[in-house]
């Protein structure tokens, strides 16, 4: 028998522990600002046992570490688990979408690839959708202007044209849906990726870029067939970007073999992506879902349970709620109670540092002359952790330049491939689209790897001058206590938004169709006189085989007639595929231009904001510490009586960080225990 596992903490729990936390240290910094020496040598009374030092960082920015808090509760309070929604051309992942918040016409069904732009529906209290554009002479770092859209239609921002395959508007960035839907505000966010609706050319690039932030995968097939080769692939490549996949396979009451098809696709998926092996499978009806909508807004209640029900969506909403909402909220409250802990961390260990000098310990003075002195090692031009910054800038930019080009090396491959294969119709109207999806896909790619670059050059930065810090810190560490900050802590390496920008419309030119008239009486000469001698010759043949004398003339005909159409066919699929070639060659060109510029600049301008951070964090430190030490000479000159006073002071304050602590310590393992693999995880 399993035993039962920890009951988490409930986000009411952790909020107010958050909020308290942010509280305290904000009493804190105006405690510490009001008892401050008012001439940076005052009396002993006033100066010790602050809440917080004036000087130590904390008061002099009170708020870094109680922003940071608070923002991370709001999010916590406000967020929702991304479930990214994949599936082939007409297998019915817009509808499921629909069905899922209850709205059967909210997202466009009908074209080919219907989704053009990213499209995010969250829970909001009212119905609304908006639009984010972007104009060609917007700065890369401005925001996209939001524009309120009828919810009836989203179709003409989000879509593409079904007959070119290319979007409907090219000024849109991306739209969100607000809905007052049960299932969204248990705590999800459904998004539809730019060309998620098919797994074709560059569609399954975006699909999987998508999934770098995503908390869960919701794959939909439906009961006609098994998995398809991409859908195959797609998955293989999918497995290390999501921990979470959830399969439902729709148009159950169209395909009455999808209890075979299912088998079939678990056993697929154990020899081609096993890690999906195990995923929960869903059958549904979205036509049963629709009819169950329709009669609850009629009054039929008991006809729209029976709908529901038969509809197989209850099962899939209740594990989406269970399974992956209340997953992604563990994981946001855990994110909140460590962000106290490292906010806790920093005043408590400064305040049990005051109370080792109010009890005048021996050596106190040269522990914190060794990290003024090792903070002067981090100073020079020469610093190891400047050579750091400079070695691991430079080399993210290489590693960008080479995935970059590898990734136009992938486009060329799969373009080529497309255009040495299509027709010519599908390769004229499917071309730009399936070529602007991969290069979205490329940027999203970028983008994402960027990101993680980043973020692993400020850690090996910032660790550089740790490891110098450690060796003057008197609790030795560089952080000031358990996890807090280290220096440039407050800087926002990555931010929202896009790392690497290359926007919509404007790296992208538009394919050019080149023409050719063979209208006319030179136009018939030239198509056909070609293939006169082969037509005379093949009715002469039949006129020997058959002796007759109409019967050749019929063939010499239909054969003129078969070889002029198939002249000009080959002369149209030639006409396309350089069309198709010479715009590939132009878009590759273009971002061949664009984009490692983009690379450079971004990255080089990150670093020195680094770099700043990491001087201005330095030089803040040192004053500290020259402050702290003054304060413990003032301390060794003061009388017994003003030290007691102090230390009682002193004492209660790490009385009520340590209480805090302990509490954020204690919701953290119930969070972590929670956090576990469920065992009974069907």
């Amino acid at each position: 028998m399993t035993p039962p596992r920890p009951e988490a903490p409930s986000r009411a729990r952790v909020l107010d522990f958050a909020a308290r936390t942010a509280d305290l240290l904000e009493r804190a910094a105006r405690t510490a600002v009001a008892e401050a020496p008012s001439d940076g040598g005052g009396s002993n009374g006033s100066s010790n046992g602050n809440g917080s030092d004036p000087d130590n960082g904390s008061a002099s920015h009170p708020g870094d570490g109680v922003r940071r808090l608070r923002d991370e509760a709001a999010r916590a309070a406000d967020g929702a688990a991304t479930l990214v929604v994949v599936g082939e051309k007409k297998r019915g992942k817009s509808s499921t979408i629909n069905s899922l918040v209850g709205v059967p016409d909210l997202l466009p069904v009908d074209a080919d690839v219907a989704t053009g732009v990213h499209i995010a529906v969250r829970y909001g209290e009212h119905p609304r959708a908006v639009a984010h554009l972007r104009s060609d002479g917007d700065a890369p770092e401005a925001p996209p202007r939001a524009e309120p859209v009828p919810l009836e239609r989203i179709a003409e921002y989000a879509a593409v044209d079904p007959r070119t395959g290319r979007p409907r508007r090219l000024d849109v960035h991306h739209v969100e849906v607000e809905l007052p839907v049960p299932l969204l505000a248990a705590g999800l966010e459904l998004v539809d990726t730019p060309g998620v609706g098919g797994l074709v050319g560059g569609h399954a690039e975006l699909a999987l870029a998508a999934l770098e932030n995503a908390d869960a995968l919701v794959f939909v097939v439906d009961g006609s067939s098994e998995l398809t080769r991409s859908e195959l692939e797609f998955l293989g490549r999918a497995t290390e970007r999501t921990a979470e996949t959830v399969f439902v396979l729709t148009k159950t009451d169209s395909y009455d073999a999808w209890p075979t098809v299912v088998e079939r696709n678990r056993e697929l998926l154990a020899r081609h992506a096993p890690r999906h092996a195990e995923a929960p499978w869903f059958p549904v009806s979205n036509r049963a879902r629709r009819d169950a909508v329709a009669a609850a807004d009629s009054g039929e209640l008991q006809e729209a349970a029976e709908l529901l029900e038969e509809s197989g969506f209850e099962p899939l909403e209740a594990l989406l709620r269970r399974r992956i909402a209340a997953r992604a909220a563990e994981l946001r409250l855990a994110n909140v109670v460590h962000v106290a802990l490292a906010a806790l961390a920093v005043p408590l260990a400064e305040q049990e540092l005051r109370l080792r000098s109010l009890q005048q310990e021996p050596g106190l003075a040269a522990e914190v002359e060794r990290a003024e002195e090792a903070l002067r090692l981090l100073q020079p031009d020469s610093a190891q952790w400047r050579r750091a910054l400079t070695t691991g800038s430079r080399d993210l930019k290489n590693t960008l330049q080479l995935g970059f080009r590898r990734s136009l090396n992938d486009i060329r491959r799969v373009a080529e491939a497309k255009i040495a294969t299509s027709e010519p119709a599908a390769l004229a109207e499917e071309f730009p689209a399936e070529l602007e999806a991969q290069v979205e896909a490329v940027w999203l790619q970028l983008d994402n790897a960027a990101r993680r670059g980043l973020a692993v050059l400020e850690e090996r930065v910032r660790r550089e001058c740790s490891t110098v810090l450690d060796t003057g810190n008197p609790d030795g560490r560089a952080d000031g206590g358990a996890g807090g900050p280290g220096p440039g802590a407050e800087l926002a390496l990555v931010e929202e938004g896009a790392v690497i920008r290359a926007e919509r419309g404007t790296l992208l030119p538009e394919m050019v169709h080149s023409t050719h008239r063979d209208g006319g009486p030179l136009g018939m000469i030239e198509n056909v006189i070609p293939s006169v001698g082969t037509a005379a010759t093949f009715g002469t043949v039949i006129g020997l085989l058959t002796s007759s004398v109409l019967l050749p003339a019929v063939a010499s005909y239909a054969m003129l007639a078969v070889l002029t159409r198939r002249r000009r066919q080959r002369a149209e699929l030639g006409r396309v595929r350089g069309d198709a070639t010479r715009h590939l060659n132009r878009v590759l060109t273009e971002l061949s231009t664009e984009i490692p510029a983009q690379i450079t600049d971004h990255v080089d301008e990150l670093a020195d904001r680094l770099g700043l951070a990491l001087d201005r964090a330095i030089a803040d430190e040192r004053l500290r510490l020259e402050r702290r030490l003054a304060e413990h000479r003032r301390n060794l000159a003061a009388s017994a009586a003003e030290l007691a006073a102090a230390r009682d002071r002193t004492k209660r304050r790490i009385g009520a960080l340590t209480t805090l602590r302990d509490e954020g310590l204690a919701l953290a393992h119930g969070l972590a225990a929670t956090g576990r693999p469920d065992p009974d995880r069907s």
